[in-house]
């Protein structure tokens, strides 16, 4: 994730199903940005074999480092924001609120090019009001943690 000056990151911890869940994004909606200018939230989910504790083996997590590097031009506040990405229990999920999906998946593809075929799937919805990333905010056990 692109990080301005503004912007303050946080990790967090959880668990699914006996398993470790590790989160991380921004702390807060970034200086400027109106939800409902980004009113689409975007979730990509790459689903993975994980070992024992739900993780993704040291090949997985290399290839979707490389996945997210390759969307970083796309973290921009006027167009798409990255604001949640959630790994554990066999998958990684990235959130993220962006203008137009028609043309954000435009940009997507021709930032994904260059790359094989990432096993990923792409669904959105309406979410001016960004409900997911307000919710999960909104229930961390330690809010000052993430600010």
């Amino acid at each position: 994730m692109i990080a301005l000056a503004q912007d303050r990151y946080f990790t967090a911890t959880g668990q699914e199903d006996g398993k470790p869940l590790i989160f991380r994004g921004l702390g807060r909606v970034p200086a400027g940005v109106k939800e409902a200018d980004l009113a689409t939230r975007v979730a990509i989910l790459w689903r993975y074999k994980s070992h024992a504790n739900g993780m993704p083996d040291a090949e997985t997590n290399d290839a979707q480092i490389a996945f997210e590097d390759a969307l970083e031009p796309l973290d921009a506040s006027d167009t798409s924001r990255l604001m949640l990405v959630v790994t554990g229990n066999g998958r990684k999920e990235w959130h993220w609120y962006v203008k137009d999906f028609d043309a954000w998946m435009v940009l997507l593809n021709q930032r994904l090019a260059q790359y094989a075929a990432y096993p990923i799937e792409i669904t959105y919805s309406y979410e001016p009001a960004w409900s997911l990333y307000k919710d999960f905010m909104a229930n961390l056990s330690d809010p000052e943690a993430a600010k």
